[in-house]
């Protein structure tokens, strides 16, 4: 007479291996925009941290000079500008204006062929307050820009 052995398992059915693959998929269609914005950010980013010495000293200018009149001139803060560059922008693509704002122009990463500017708020005494960030959409705008537009006072109601 012939006896049944029962066969233990061994290994994974196709049903838990298409299970496991399915979850995989719907975690990295969570996480992947949630990524690509985070490189987004850090790429702006480094814009703003590269040029924080430049904006040092136009800040300095400004309270010397009383203002912005003639700092694109200014062959030191020029120079500064020059010599900047990171992973995401040239050292072309950064530019001083003539009232202080920097510009960085980026050609590589997510914002590749868009400028992001940084303004300067300069109270009456010359000083710099704080430095608006514009130019790239606000969810790529670095942390500190977006917590001083958050604590920026509110425009005046219009006529």
């Amino acid at each position: 007479m012939k006896t049944m052995t029962q066969q233990n398992q061994k290994g994974f059915t196709l049903i838990e291996l298409m299970i496991v693959v399915a979850i995989i998929g719907i975690l990295a269609a969570i996480a992947l925009p949630a990524y690509q914005d985070y490189t987004a950010r850090a790429q702006a980013t480094e814009g703003l941290s590269a040029t924080s010495g430049l904006r040092s000293d136009i800040g300095v200018y400004m309270s010397e000079n009383g203002g912005a009149t003639g700092i694109e001139s200014d062959t030191a803060i020029d120079a500064q500008a020059d010599a900047l560059a990171g992973r995401y922008f040239s050292a072309t693509g950064v530019a001083v204006a003539a009232d202080g704002v920097v510009q960085i122009t980026f050609d590589d990463g997510a914002h590749s062929g868009e400028t992001m500017s940084l303004t300067p708020t300069v109270e009456t005494s010359g000083q710099i307050s704080r430095w608006v960030c514009s130019g790239l959409d606000a969810q790529y705008l670095p942390s500190a820009c977006r917590a001083a537009a958050a604590s920026a006072p509110a425009p005046a109601p219009g006529p």
